[in-house]
């Protein structure tokens, strides 16, 4: 059995700006002033690092406590805002989950920086959400590297399955994705559908890198699960619940 941990933007979808809006203006009402993120980069980083690192730029000294918060606000302002418009599936990606639901063989979850309510509310919206059940987010710890071991062990919770790194495979599109897969033990597959390129991955030696996800073939020969085959021979309708 093989465990799929994907990331979120970059890799299965892509967002309008929203997002970073939401931040600022949840940050922006929880200090009592006008907060900016431009010097914030997002990409690859958790929502708990991402405020810290925007209540640094603006220079508010921000305890454990008011990053908590923050969080909190962030997911009030953003998350009944967010609808299908702000979400871009990116290229491939419905169609190898539906393949990979339908394998008996693969059992797919999340490992995002989005604290959890807007990881799904983002796949929720454009209908991927249910192919999820289980996953580590954002909110659960600030350090990204240590988000795949914790997805593994809420596999073995969901499945009764204990997965060696070995079968275990993390699939994102920045070094950070890389280097968390590589603190687990596990496979790194790195796509180019995000803010970085096939000359900034591929220093940072990702058992894969594909430019996108559109082929089900070579994607799946990247993820390690072999040609395509399903359970019954034809395609369904997600059913994982969560």
């Amino acid at each position: 059995m093989h465990l799929l941990l994907f990331d979120i933007d970059g890799t299965l979808v892509r967002t309008n700006g929203s997002t970073r809006a939401a931040v600022e203006q949840a940050l922006s009402d929880l200090v009592g002033r006008q907060l900016h993120t431009e010097d914030v980069r997002f990409s690859g980083k958790t929502d708990l690092q991402i405020m810290a690192e925007v209540f640094h730029a603006n220079n508010v000294e921000a305890s454990e406590t008011l990053v908590r918060d923050a969080l909190d606000v962030y997911v009030s302002v953003a998350h009944p805002g967010m609808t299908s418009s702000d979400v871009t599936v990116l290229p491939g990606v419905r169609d190898l989950l539906d393949h990979l639901h339908e394998r008996s063989d693969v059992c797919l979850g999340l490992v995002t920086g989005n604290v959890e309510p807007m990881a799904y509310r983002k796949l929720d919206v454009v209908e991927l959400g249910a192919y999820f059940s289980f996953g580590a987010f954002g909110c659960d710890d600030a350090d990204r590297n240590r988000l795949p071991s914790l997805a593994i062990d809420r596999a073995h919770n969901h499945t009764g399955i204990r997965f060696e790194q070995t079968n275990v495979t993390v699939i994102g599109d920045t070094r950070r994705d890389i280097e968390c897969s590589r603190a687990s033990g596990a496979r790194a597959v790195a796509v180019c559908t995000g803010h970085y390129s096939r000359q900034d991955l591929s220093p940072h030696k990702p058992d894969a890198l594909l430019e996108d996800l559109a082929s089900i073939s070579d994607a799946l020969d990247a993820l390690g699960v072999g040609s395509p085959r399903s359970r019954n021979g034809s395609p369904a309708s997600p059913r994982a619940t969560r």
